[in-house]
């Protein structure tokens, strides 16, 4: 089994970190973006995020066929990610753009950027997932190299979620048009800088180039026998979908529960330093303890915490802070471990089919996370006009009640689910060690 060298592991953290920071800019401001700044309505935002996003999930199964029947001399995946990362970059620069156009024409704008938006991150997304598995098949490995690119992720989704609404008031200066647009700017230079890193010092050890004939039924077919697989993919559908959710409408609830946005930095970078530490420690207890007991674990912790957050009132800013920390704490070891348990997946595809086929399995995990996105997106539309939210002006009691409920018991709800689907996975690392050795004999 091939070590991945600590440059290696830190590169392809890199090229985490640079999606994460575009990724998480996108996910914790374009709602508010278009509804607070461009003014378009709620409701038609959440059925954007809605359409787009199925769009986005349903092209990561074509990309990743496509994928694996391709291989350069720079390998399958890394020509992809750099394409990907840069395509994605300028995209976020357009979404974050406020035209002065006429309402119609900028609906028209919102919907073409953010479909091609959505276009490019599936071809940056689907092989950049893809490379791990194709960088060791040691399952220790590739804990370490997942856990490294979740850790960076997570710092790219800090930075994301911290520093971009000071960046748009010292850039804007009163103009939130102008702040957003250079915010952009900034973030996307970042993103294709760390592309670079990666796309430079990571190698492909592992891979197998897929005849050009085989068809897509044939490669659905590896995922339609991948029991764990399947099982992976619906528990991670509720986790994804809860922790989106609560992203999408975090700066919701402190600039109108909480009344103060210049709480924003705090509440993120707080909540996001929890979920690094889960991240830190989780290999060692993983390795210990198993993934699946550790997995449920994080979703326990995660739902006491945002059921205790829901009840929290608005002037006790220290109990809201810490139980959304630990929320996000909990939910850290379910993200980083539903990567790893996928990737162990392949090899269990290959041991049950004869096909390794990365990017289908890695896909099947992307369309997972973008569907799950998707429903966070409409929720969130749909929950704010349900509850009727209005912009710019003090909230009603129930409009804020109703940012309070997806900020909390509809996660802790999704994450309830999650444990349940999560307890039927059987590919124990006994028996993962097994099939290693199989397909080694």
């Amino acid at each position: 089994m091939h070590q991945v060298s600590a440059k290696e592991k830190w590169s392809y953290g890199a090229g985490a970190m640079g999606q994460n920071l575009v990724y998480g800019l996108m996910t914790f401001l374009l709602m508010v973006f278009y509804t607070d700044v461009l003014g378009i309505s709620a409701v038609f935002v959440g059925t954007l995020f809605l359409l787009v996003r199925i769009w986005d999930a349903l092209l990561d199964p074509v990309i990743a066929v496509v994928v694996d029947r391709i291989h350069t001399r720079w390998g399958k995946f890394r020509p992809f990610i750099l394409a990907g990362g840069i395509l994605v970059s300028i995209l976020t620069v357009l979404c974050l753009y406020a035209p002065d156009f006429s309402p119609a024409m900028k609906i028209t704008y919102v919907i073409i950027t953010y479909a091609l938006w959505n276009t490019a991150y599936a071809l940056f997304d689907v092989p950049f997932w893809s490379l791990a598995p194709a960088m060791t098949s040691d399952p220790i490995e590739r804990t370490k190299v997942i856990a490294i690119a979740k850790m960076l992720g997570i710092i790219g989704g800090v930075v994301a979620g911290g520093a971009s609404l000071p960046i748009i008031n010292a850039i804007g200066n009163g103009n939130a048009s102008k702040g957003y647009f250079w915010t952009a700017v900034i973030f996307a230079a970042l993103c294709i800088l760390f592309t670079i890193i990666l796309f430079r010092n990571t190698k492909e050890h592992i891979y197998e180039v897929k005849p050009e004939h085989e068809s897509l039924k044939a490669s659905l077919n590896v995922v339609l026998k991948n029991k764990p697989l399947l099982i992976l993919t619906l528990a991670g559908l509720f986790t994804g979908t809860s922790l989106i959710l609560k992203q999408t409408v975090t700066l919701y609830y402190v600039r109108y529960n909480l009344g103060n946005e210049g709480l924003f930095t705090a509440f993120s970078l707080s909540s996001m330093l929890f979920m690094l530490l889960a991240i830190g420690i989780m290999p060692r207890i993983s390795a210990k303890f198993g993934k699946k007991k550790t997995f449920i674990a994080g979703g326990i912790i995660c739902i006491t915490a945002n059921v205790l957050f829901f009840f929290g009132q608005s002037d006790q800013i220290l109990f809201l802070f810490a139980m959304n920390a630990i929320s996000m704490f909990g939910v850290g070891f379910s993200i980083v471990l539903a990567a790893s348990m996928q990737a162990d997946t392949i090899e269990y595809a290959q041991w049950k089919t004869g096909k390794r086929s990365e990017s289908i399995v890695t896909a099947v995990g992307t369309f997972n996370g973008k569907i799950g996105t998707a429903i966070a997106g409409a929720v969130a539309g749909y929950g704010l006009t349900l509850f009727d939210y209005s912009p710019n002006v003090t909230q009603s009691d129930t409009a804020l009640t109703g940012i309070n409920l997806m900020m909390s018991i509809i996660p802790a709800m999704g994450i309830v689910l999650s444990i349940v689907i999560i307890s039927f996975y059987d590919l124990s690392e006994k028996k993962y060690a097994e099939i290693v050795a199989d397909l080694k004999a």
